[in-house]
């Protein structure tokens, strides 16, 4: 799995060490958001077929584009709790279905967005900008569709992890946090922090011509949201010293972080098991107490 996301952050590097000698501003910037999405489209081996039952629907915006979504309801939707689920980067929804049906398993509607640029949204290069408006436009559609804040939940993989987290500190913090909690897995502090912790990363002043920095670190000091964060011990792309970091750094009162053992940067919900299970059903029982938690399938 680190090989697998290796090229993407090493073309950040390559960028950012000779793109501001060797190319414009515009280059380096274009350069280090095909780095950082890596948006995969098409037939990848990777990819699956949605869940059964699995609602397909679009989302227009005002500038005439459109973002895809699928919707996973359990049987008896309407008591189970429903997760907005905020993919990483390369990863759109084909790509996650492993993933949503471990939500799907625990007992959650799943709600999925494909950002600009993934899958069947407008096709785009992404961009730090892109991929907030995105996750709050998924965050209307998970109000429209559950009327229960507390029975909201979001939940981001690396990449998604740093929306889920402008969600909390931005429009959920302005309305008065109207989810039951934020779940965020394998997330990095920011990128200059990521591009660091590379080969070459030490070189002065590196991450200082990031133009999509994600600072996560800062922006979960305004987060008082119930916060879960999950990372596994193998990571090799994110260290899982960012948990604690990110940990350390939140105002959420109800907060915990769990290290999965063997966990690499996208394998964690498979090896955890019920390590997995527990932590999720048990924040969801500590973050909005009058409810009962999801029944697993």
């Amino acid at each position: 799995m680190k090989n697998f996301l290796a090229r993407p952050l090493t073309l950040l590097l390559s960028a950012l060490a000779i793109g501001g000698g060797a190319a414009g501003c515009a280059s380096l910037d274009e350069w280090q958001r095909q780095a950082i999405f890596d948006p995969r489209n098409g037939n990848q081996r990777w990819f699956s077929e949605p869940l059964p039952g699995t609602e397909e629907f679009d989302v227009k915006l005002a500038n005439g584009h459109q973002l895809h979504f699928w919707h996973v309801p359990q049987e008896d939707a309407k008591r189970a709790p429903t997760v907005l689920y905020l993919h990483g980067a390369r990863w759109n929804l084909n790509g996650s279905v492993f993933r949503m049906s471990r939500w799907f398993d625990l007992g959650f509607n799943v709600l999925a967005v494909d950002y600009r640029g993934f899958g069947k949204s407008t096709e785009l290069l992404p961009s730090e900008e892109t991929a907030y408006e995105d996750a709050r436009v998924a965050l209307e559609e998970l109000k429209r569709r559950e009327p229960d804040p507390a029975r909201r939940f979001i939940y981001g993989h690396s990449l998604g992890g740093a929306l889920a987290i402008d969600l909390a500190a931005g429009p959920l913090k302005e309305a008065g946090n109207e989810v039951g909690g934020i779940i965020i897995e394998s997330t990095f502090t920011s990128i200059p922090a990521v591009v660091r912790g590379m080969k070459y990363g030490w070189v002065p002043g590196i991450g200082m011509v990031v133009t999509q920095p994600f600072d996560s670190a800062t922006k979960i000091g305004k987060v008082d949201t119930p916060l879960l964060i999950i990372h596994g011990t193998a990571d090799g792309i994110v260290p899982h010293a960012m948990a604690d970091e990110l940990y350390a750094a939140a105002a959420s009162k109800v907060k915990r972080v769990i290290k999965i053992e063997g966990g690499t940067h996208s394998g964690a919900s498979r090896v955890g098991g019920a390590t997995y299970r527990d932590a999720v059903l048990d924040f969801v029982r500590r973050s909005s107490p009058h409810n009962a938690a999801p029944t697993p399938g």
